[in-house]
């Protein structure tokens, strides 16, 4: 089985990221523009061997934080599964 890249730290800076993202426009756009750079400018040191994730759409429900950290905390596609049924961490996109 291979190693998971992404550390606990990493997947809660990850469901921050995606918190703020859903709540703020400017966020949203940037990370649409620019993954790599939105991530970064937000403290989340995505691995330079991965493709940035895709932003999950946001779910039809609220959800709180507490909720999607802990989503974030298991499998990678876990957070997918909350916020977007067809695991949008999947595929990624290309810097």
């Amino acid at each position: 089985m291979p190693q998971d890249p992404l550390s606990p730290e990493l997947r809660t800076q990850l469901a921050r990221f995606v918190a703020r993202a859903w709540s703020d426009e400017t966020i949203r756009r940037e990370f649409e523009r620019d993954p790599r750079a939105a991530l970064a400018g937000a403290g989340v040191e995505w691995p330079r061997e991965l493709p940035p994730p895709d932003l999950p759409a946001q779910p039809g429900q609220a959800i709180d934080l507490e909720s999607l950290e802990s989503s974030a905390g298991g499998a990678l596609g876990t957070i997918g599964t909350v916020s977007c049924p067809t695991g949008c961490f999947s595929g990624g996109q290309t810097a």
